[in-house]
């Protein structure tokens, strides 16, 4: 497989491959997609890298850049790199990618009634509008729904939504011209649920297989409450309505309970050997829905029976091995030892090229009988046995008309082309005749008014426009008479049938671009499938200068400007230029891009950025710009950690890098005569200070690089025979003041570090601040002001300190004094302050703390209690800082009221000895209950009947120590 990463602009950065083969290797990857994630497909993959490779991998796979493939059924992938993890140490760079369908989650949509019933292709377009997605497939177009969603949403939720209604799925699809997306179309589908006769064996494809049966959630007859109408304090529900079963198997009685009369008698707590078919007795729920209407709620409360009148029974099946099966299709397990015999859908599938493994997550589990798995293995075998599909080969040939004149493989001049799939060779045919009927028209002169598109929902006509240019602003040749000779195209919709003659209406790409480099030559590929008449075919590629492939043809150095293929049934590479068909891959350099790569993050994990412009002024303002150095006199610069460059001259620092030529000076005086200089020894090293190579020098001489020692920039040890580079080795190095732009050291010894900085945007705002950063003794601080708009102090002031007490951290008001809001952590504790009115010793404020015990959840539970009044007696206690939970189930012995059934565990007492209290309804007997109250003594209860079961639970404030004896839910 093959992995393209793109910059936003789709140009490629490079190819990463599971083969091996090529500058990048995908060690590890992962595709993963879900029925109830549809259409979104998750893409993880793991890419090792040298030293030498950690910045152009850093560039190549940078999050927001794209990942383009093409899977095994032939569907192209745009997807959007969502995450980094760069890997210094381990040479390991991961990145995990969303489908750019998911870029609709950054859309938000209101809520909506329709008007009248629409398609589900209007309902997409309406919540897509002016994102670029089109309507691709569409298997339900004459479909209508109308619908209504109350609140809002992302543009995917909601299209997600339109489908659910119509029984529909979604699915994300690109269109590519080379490795550019030009076309993102959202496809829409009927579900596919066929059976793949697919069969997975134990012992065989299946590792083991675990059954789980259990009755938590079991129920044999329902209370149903709905939604509460407008006006009213209850719910709805189903006493009074009227509805009969056909079969018979469900009642709804008088009381609202919908009751199953085939699960009681099979779940009833009354069923004995003297009572094998009780009627009463059931188990009891009492569950909430969102329905409206008693007809839904009905409806709801019906299927809720049906989930659960039964015992919970799911299987976990671990597969061995497994092939690749579409969402949603059917499966079926076999464990011919247990007679079991099952069938499933697939929920999950998770497709790895790099392990060469396929994994399914399998779900909705269903018996059947065996002789269905047999009629299954016989279908599958004899499906095995059809002779293999005939393989097609694809035939492109280019011609100056639709009839085929002057038929060619080279596009070049060429304004026809035809595309032909045939199974009777794989090297095209030179035939005209063979490719009548295909021939398109891929370059035209400029023809009249284009075809007006569909008519839009307003009823305007909406024109498609397109214009060429020389240049990405379109400023440079622009046209839309023509693209001859162009190498940019623009393209814009409107409403308005004339061509606009304005480069900035049109978004600009390009589409003719400079030769790139030939690729290296790769190893010989994998032979490819088996044909029908049982021949491998085989790939080949050479290289060669020139079109026809005779000048400088190779197999093997890929250094060339054009790249030729042909395939056929031979291993062998011909030597023959006119056996391959060439292409052009290669052309000019490109021109120097302008931004660069940003430094390393420093140790608070922001980026700086440095920042370059030109102007012909000392103060930046008198022609400043940002990309023409040229014919400027002063260079600005500045760093901060804004990537984008400052258009405001006042933010660089200004130098002369161009002075005014100067006239040419006069030629000077002939100087006197210099004395004798001392004869010099022949062995006797000595010292050059010059910028020239030094004449006949002897060993042990030295060169210093300048015409002066101040300026000198090298050192150099002539060793008799050649000019040896030489350091100034310095233990200690005395210096008053050393200026330097970059010091490579391992310790720096100072007890004080002081580091300006000056309009410094603070991270995650436009606010911009002036301050020091110093490091002194045991304590780092950072403080500064916060500057307006025109990077002047507005008055406040911030300091951050940190010290081996913890971390103090302040913003002030505009006063520069008062405390505004301040945080400390301190030996565990965190503590935040507030200003709630007033300034200066007129301020008052609101401060808090938080530690361990604040962040965990405290939890006990006491069980098979029994006092005098109940009977299996439960309680349950949860505790989150002062909020605490009591949860308590238990039988009614006795009928007595206000009577104690348990202490109140320390640590949960209500605060203030105040009374927590609610209504207990009975999970016996309809309409009765239980007063539950709690204070600083104990659990009291009042009830309203002697006999049943009641459950429920209250919540409370308590100001108790936290119980640190019992457990600790993290």
């Amino acid at each position: 497989m093959e992995y393209y990463f793109s910059d936003r602009k789709f140009n490629i950065m490079g190819v990463a491959r599971t083969t091996g083969k090529g500058e990048w290797l995908v060690s590890a990857d992962s595709e993963v997609k879900a029925t109830d994630d549809r259409p979104a497909i998750a893409l993880t993959m793991t890419i090792p890298f040298k030293t030498e490779q950690e910045q152009a991998i850093d560039e190549m796979a940078a999050e927001n850049n794209f990942v383009l493939y093409q899977d095994e059924e032939g569907n192209g992938h745009q997807m959007v790199i969502a995450s980094v993890t760069h890997d210094t140490l381990a040479h390991i760079h991961t990145v995990v990618c969303t489908d750019a369908g998911n870029d609709l989650m950054n859309e938000v949509v209101g809520a909506y009634t329709a008007d009248k019933a629409y398609t589900i292709a209007d309902y997409i377009l309406m919540f897509t509008n002016d994102s670029g997605w089109e309507i691709g497939i569409n298997e339900f177009p004459t479909d209508v729904r109308t619908l209504t969603w109350t609140d809002e949403d992302t543009s995917l939720s909601r299209i997600k939504s339109v489908a659910e209604d119509f029984d529909a799925v979604l699915s994300f699809g690109f269109v590519f011209v080379g490795t550019t997306a030009v076309k993102r179309v959202i496809n829409i589908r009927h579900e596919e649920t066929s059976d793949s006769l697919i069969s997975f064996e134990m012992n065989k494809d299946i590792n083991n297989i675990v059954k789980t049966v259990d009755i938590y959630d079991m129920e044999t007859s329902v209370k149903a409450y709905g939604a509460t109408p407008d006006g009213s304090n209850d719910p709805i529900n189903l006493i009074g309505y009227s509805w009969t079963d056909p079969t018979g198997q469900f009642v709804l009685d008088q009381y609202g309970f919908l009751h199953d009369t085939i699960a009681v008698q099979k779940y009833s707590r009354l069923l004995s050997n003297d009572n094998p078919n009780p009627t009463q007795s059931d188990w009891n729920r009492v569950k909430t829905f969102e329905s409206t209407t008693q007809a839904t709620l009905l409806q709801a409360a019906l299927a809720d029976l049906k989930q659960y009148n039964h015992p919970n029974v799911n299987y976990e099946v671990d597969l061995a091995n497994a092939p690749y099966v579409p969402l949603n299709q059917t499966v079926h397990v076999v464990d011919e030892n247990q007679n079991l015999f099952l069938s499933a859908k697939v929920l999950s599938v998770e497709r790895s090229r790099a392990g060469h493994y396929t994994k399914l997550t399998l779900g909705d589990y269903a018996n059947e009988q065996p002789n269905l798995y047999s009629a299954l293995k016989d279908m599958a075998v004899k499906i095995e046995n059809i002779p293999k599909t005939v393989q097609y080969y694809p035939w492109v040939r280019y011609a100056d008309d639709n009839q085929g004149t002057n038929m060619s493989a080279f596009p070049t001049g060429k304004k026809y082309m035809a595309v032909v799939y045939s199974n009777k060779s794989s090297v095209p045919s030179d035939n005209p005749a063979d490719y009548a009927g295909k021939w398109a028209l891929i370059q035209g002169a400029d023809g009249a008014d284009g075809v007006p598109g569909a008519k839009g929902a307003d009823g305007r006509t909406s024109y498609f426009h397109t214009a060429w240019a020389d240049d990405v602003s379109g400023q440079s040749g622009f046209t839309v008479s023509g693209g001859d000779g162009k190498k940019y195209i623009g393209t814009y919709s409107d409403f308005t049938l004339a061509d606009s003659t304005n480069p900035a209406d049109y978004n600009w790409a390009l589409f003719k671009g400079e030769d790139g480099d030939v690729g290296p030559k790769g190893d010989q590929g994998l032979p490819g499938a088996k044909g029908a008449d049982g021949r491998t075919a085989y790939a080949h590629f050479a290289y060669a200068n020139s079109q026809d492939g005779k000048t400088d043809f190779s197999t093997t150095a890929s250094n060339r400007k054009y790249i030729g293929f042909y395939s056929d049934f031979s291993s062998a590479d011909s030597t023959n230029p006119s056996d391959y068909n060439w292409s052009l891959i290669r052309g000019a350099d490109g021109a120097d891009g302008k931004d660069g790569v940003p430094g390393k993050a420093g140790a608070d994990g922001k980026t700086p950025y440095f920042h370059i412009a030109y102007a012909d002024s000392s103060d930046g303002k008198t022609n400043f710009s940002l990309d023409t150095p040229g014919s400027r006199k002063y260079i600005g610069s500045y760093t901060d950690f804004t990537q984008a460059d400052s258009t405001n001259p006042a933010l660089y620092s200004w130098q002369l890098v161009q002075g005014p030529t100067g006239p040419t000076g006069a030629t000077g005086p002939q100087g006197p005569q210099g004395p004798q200089g001392v004869p010099g020894s022949k062995d006797v090293p000595y010292t050059y200070i010059q910028l020239g190579t030094p004449a006949s020098p002897k060993k042990g001489d030295l060169w210093w690089h300048g015409t002066t020692l101040n300026d000198a920039t090298a050192l150099q040890y002539y060793n008799g025979s050649t000019w040896v580079d030489q350091s100034i080795q310095q233990a200690v190095l005395s210096i008053k003041k050393l200026q330097s732009i970059e010091v490579d050291t391992s310790t720096i010894n100072s007890p004080t570090i002081n580091v300006p900085f000056s309009h410094v945007s603070i991270e995650g705002s436009n606010v911009k601040s002036t301050g020091t950063l110093s490091l002194n003794g045991a304590s780092y601080v950072i403080s500064g002001n916060v500057e307006d708009t025109n990077g002047k102090p507005n008055g406040q002031n911030y300091h951050t300190e940190v010290n081996p007490d913890g971390l103090l951290s302040y913003i002030t008001q505009t006063d520069g004094t008062t405390q505004m809001r301040t945080s400390r952590i301190s030996m565990g504790v965190l503590e935040l302050t507030d200003l709630v009115s007033g300034l200066g010793n007129s301020a008052k404020y609101i401060t808090s703390t938080f530690n361990a015990h604040d962040a965990v959840d405290y939890y006990h539970k006491d069980s098979g209690l029994e006092t005098n009044d109940v009977k299996n007696l439960n309680i349950s206690y949860s505790r989150k800082g002062p909020n605490v939970t009591i949860g308590i189930a238990f039988e009614m012995k006795t009928g007595n009221g206000w009577v104690k059934i348990a202490n109140i565990r320390p640590g949960y007492s209500p605060f203030n000895n105040d009374d927590a209290a609610r209504l207990l309804g009975s999970m016996s007997y309809t309409g009765a209950a239980c007063e539950l109250y709690v204070s600083a003594g104990g659990i009291y209860i009042i009830p309203w009947r002697g006999q049943g079961g009641y459950a429920g639970s209250l919540g409370f404030i308590t100001r108790d120590a936290y119980p640190t004896n019992d457990a600790v839910v993290i």
